[in-house]
């Protein structure tokens, strides 16, 4: 496969990110985070943009984050939004940052570190499980009937889960969701299972920070709705702390699911289950992959993320705990019994980017939608960087469309 053109289609504001794409009713649509003063600061807004032929695009959504708000309470709204088309609607889910619970009593705090230590665990993993409770995530959905009008946003799950990119497959819609298990004050059945390895070594150990088992403690399930507005849970999937996970259906119902490993640079992990989803086979991937989707393409897997080099690891420049490398949007194809990835397209992107999501066209082309930090000098190759030392640097939204040699 080989990128033949790339377009910036979306660059106001210093920092434009997480976007997803679809066709719907013969247009294609792209949905992220926009104009935001940062990488992880609360003030992006949603934007919505349609396109006819995958070239040319127009805004037809570009408001506050806080017009989609689904609790009072929340204080970053709107986050990571994905797109599911259906025949009659196109709907956009999303998750939300909310306070957290922190105001639990001592002595149910030293009992829970009790408990945590006999089942494995260290005072190290106890406090960063604690410290999870400070936010609270909440779900919401809103949708178009005619790309234009859009209906009030409502809640999709309870709180503690985000969620991630939905599919559909003979007539009813899936997702799957993770669970954050350091936003309520129980040790719950999965977070036993993860407390064990909180302090595990990865098979593959690179630099100071790679080491952690466990660093945002999450599970994910998958769910299930016949309408798009109303999901149930339907399977446990893993308690591998995993989280942005997408997948996509074999012919035969099969799914294959990718997920980033922890926020920080273990392998990615893949689950491959047949229906009815009950029973899960679980691969550690050859590569780090943030970030990433699934498409089937035939009889293959096709993977898309941010790939890390990790050949040029060293200590941070701007903090004494932080570790430098270079990182881009990359597709590979998947191998799902031996976990092996191979890479098929390199697209240009540097430093804060990725996060792509692709849709094939009826000419059998494929788009690819995902952001890059857009300075793209050699000094500011590093995440970190920029023109704005310390911090991370402008980035746009940007549409590749990839054709196979």
């Amino acid at each position: 496969m080989k990128w033949i053109s790339v377009k910036e289609i979306y660059s106001q504001g210093k920092h434009n990110a997480w976007p997803d794409i679809c066709r719907w009713q013969d247009k294609y649509y792209v949905a992220f985070n926009a104009r935001g003063s940062g990488h992880a600061e609360a003030d992006h807004g949603l934007c919505v943009m349609s396109s006819t032929d995958g070239d040319n695009w127009e805004i037809i959504i570009d408001v506050p984050g806080s017009s989609v708000k689904v609790s009072e309470d929340e204080f970053r709204s709107g986050t990571c939004p994905k797109l599911l088309p259906t025949g009659e609607r196109l709907y956009v889910i999303f998750y939300s940052y909310a306070p957290g619970q922190t105001d639990v009593d001592e002595e149910r705090k030293a009992a829970l570190k009790e408990e945590w230590l006999v089942l494995g665990g260290s005072e190290e993993s106890f406090q960063r499980w604690v410290n999870l409770h400070e936010t609270s995530y909440r779900t919401g959905i809103t949708y178009t009937e005619d790309g234009a009008t859009w209906a009030k946003a409502q809640p999709l799950l309870e709180p503690g889960w985000r969620i991630w990119r939905p599919h559909s497959f003979e007539g009813r819609h899936y997702l799957i969701g993770y669970r954050d298990h350091g936003q309520q004050w129980e040790i719950t059945p999965q977070l036993k299972t993860m407390i064990p390895r909180a302090d595990s070594i990865s098979i593959t150990p690179l630099g100071p920070r790679r080491g952690r088992g466990m660093e945002l403690f999450e599970s994910i399930s998958l769910f299930a709705s016949d309408d798009g507005l109303n999901w149930g849970k339907i399977a446990d999937i893993a308690a591998d702390d995993n989280d942005e996970t997408d997948f996509d259906f074999a012919e035969d119902g099969r799914i294959l699911a990718v997920c980033r490993n922890g926020a920080e640079l273990k392998h990615a992990l893949a689950y491959v289950s047949d229906p009815p989803y009950q029973q899960w086979r679980k691969m550690e991937l050859s590569e780090t992959i943030h970030s990433p989707a699934v498409l089937r393409l035939g009889e293959r897997w096709l993977v898309a993320g941010r790939y890390i080099d990790e050949a040029v690891f060293g200590v941070g420049r701007f903090a004494p705990n932080t570790l430098e490398f270079r990182a881009g949007t990359r597709l590979w194809f998947l191998d799902e019994q031996t976990g092996e990835l191979t890479d098929v397209c390199t697209l240009p992107s540097w430093g804060d980017c990725a996060y792509p999501g692709m849709v094939l066209t009826p000419e059998g082309d494929l788009l690819v939608v995902y952001y890059s930090a857009s300075g793209t000098t050699e000094e500011n190759s590093w995440i970190g960087g920029g023109p704005y030392p310390g911090k991370y640097s402008p980035a746009s939204i940007y549409v590749a469309r990839v054709k196979w040699q």
